[in-house]
Parts: C-alpha cells; sequence; structure tokens
C-alpha cells in the first residue's frame, strides 16, 4: 500500500472514533456529537478520484440541512478534481496545508531549565494546562513572538473533558507538555495513532515563548514516543508554509498538499494541520 493510501486510511479512521458517518454522493460526512468536535465531509476512502461541482453542492445541502458546519477536507494528489469543484460551487474558501512525513531521525535536545513529559492519566493539571496553552497559542496565528503568556493561559484554564481524560487513558492521544522548572505548561502537543501510522498535531507554543525551539523539543518527545511504539509513519499537516518551514529544519519532508475548505470569512477549524478531535 503506497504511503498516501495509508494516510488516506488515517483519515478515514480517525473521526469514527468520535462522530457518526452518513454517505453523501462520493462523500462521507462525519458528524460530530451534540456540544463535541465539530468534524467534516472528506472523499470517500477507496472512492471515485473525480469529484464534480454537483457532488459539493449535494454534501454541503446536507450539511446545513443537519445544521452542521460547512467544512471539507481532501489531499489534492489523491482527489485532484476536488479543489476545482469547491471553486466553482463557491460557498467555500479553500486553504492550502502541507502534508509532511518524517524522513529524518529527530536529535533535539530541551531548552535549559524545560521538562518534557509525557502526559499520565492522573496528569489532569497538566492535561489542563495542554489544552490552555493550545487556546491561546492557536489564538494567535503564526510563529512570531507575541505577548501572551502565563496570565492569558491561566484565564483559559478549564477541567478536561470526561473524553479527552479517557482517550489520554486508553492511549487514543498521547500528549506532551514541555514545563518551567515551576511545573508550569508553556508549550504542548499530541500525536493520534491509529494502527502503524499516527499524526502529530495541536502542538502550540505561548506566544511569549516563541522561538526558543520548544515546539521542536515537543515534537521529537511524540516522534521517540511513536517509534517506541513502532509506530511508523509519523506525519503532520503544517498550517502555513512558514510552519512547514520550521518542520523541515526538524527532519520532516513535503510528500502532498492538503485542503481545508470552511465557509468564506470563518478563520479555518478543521483537522488538518493543528486541531485535533
Amino acid at each position: 500500500m503506497s504511503l498516501l493510501a495509508r494516510l488516506e486510511r488515517y483519515y478515514d479512521a480517525v473521526p469514527r472514533l468520535h462522530a457518526s458517518v452518513e454517505e453523501v454522493g462520493p462523500f462521507t460526512l462525519f458528524i460530530g456529537r451534540p456540544g463535541g468536535w465539530p468534524y467534516y465531509a472528506r472523499p470517500q476512502l477507496g472512492g471515485k478520484t473525480i469529484i464534480a461541482l454537483a457532488d459539493v453542492a449535494l454534501v454541503l445541502a446536507k450539511m446545513r440541512e443537519l445544521q452542521i458546519p460547512t467544512s471539507i477536507e481532501w489531499v489534492h494528489e489523491t482527489t485532484p478534481t476536488l479543489l476545482d469543484a469547491v471553486g466553482g460551487e463557491g460557498s467555500l474558501q479553500p486553504q492550502e496545508v502541507p502534508l509532511m512525513v518524517l524522513e529524518l531521525p529527530i536529535s533535539v535536545e530541551a531548552p535549559a531549565n524545560i521538562e518534557i513529559r509525557l502526559l499520565r492519566p492522573s496528569d489532569r493539571d497538566l492535561l489542563a494546562g495542554s489544552q490552555a496553552v493550545q487556546q491561546v497559542g492557536f489564538a494567535v496565528r503564526g510563529t512570531a513572538i507575541g505577548v501572551e503568556g502565563a496570565a492569558e493561559r491561566d484565564s483559559a484554564l478549564k477541567a478536561p473533558t470526561a473524553q479527552e481524560q479517557e482517550m489520554l487513558a486508553n492511549g487514543a492521544i498521547r500528549i506532551a507538555v514541555a514545563m518551567n522548572d515551576t511545573g508550569q505548561v508553556l508549550a504542548t502537543g499530541r500525536h493520534i495513532p491509529i494502527g502503524d501510522v499516527t499524526e502529530v498535531v495541536g502542538v502550540a507554543t505561548l506566544p511569549s515563548m516563541r522561538r526558543r525551539g520548544l515546539g521542536a523539543a515537543i515534537t521529537a518527545a511524540l516522534v521517540d514516543d511513536a517509534r517506541a511504539n513502532e509506530i511508523k509513519p509519523v506525519f503532520l499537516t503544517a498550517g502555513s508554509e512558514e510552519i512547514a518551514r520550521v518542520y523541515s529544519r526538524i527532519g520532516f519532508s513535503r510528500v502532498a498538499t492538503g485542503y481545508v475548505a470552511e465557509r468564506r470569512g470563518f478563520e479555518p477549524i478543521g483537522h488538518i494541520g493543528t486541531k485535533t478531535p
């Protein structure tokens, strides 16, 4: 099985863990639970590679009927006609995201006075810190140093959900955090293993702590954890070309192009690139 075929199988499997599924034309529509993660439609696994404007209109009409966000995700090399079909329909704005796979061993040391830890189910406070850092980090897009730091993280703290704790306990997600010498979370990330494939997602650093190597150290810890469990390939989708250049410096190579298409005027909320179920 080719690399892209393995990744397509992975993309189909992950949302099935927490969403109901409906087949709509050539698309699989993943429908999140009430109050849960907003999912998306993807081309059916092993389905037709030629998708027309009418197919896009059909699945978007179904999403509007169900009153869920209109969002489609795909890999361009697997479904090359979908970009033109989405553009022709006109209501969605596609965002290109580089799809990258680890090609070289990562050798990254944590910065001085920083501890990198893989979370255990009992680490409730650190899990809450991880979620808060993601919220603050993703709210300030890009890689530039910002002013948002500990105060913004602490104001975003909330108790972890039961679903998140269950996923951590059963190994459905593996979460790493970077902490300072007082145990405060400064950066975080996770990988989501399915069989022998995993995706690194949700890597975020407090804006005030950017460009100190924390994201690279988090990514290296997640890769080490995956390889210790004989999981390969390790891949990710970078949120922008700027972020892709950061990952290329630590051993990831671009193998394809992903797209997230969402309603025009909205910030991307899709799975590809940064977020997690």
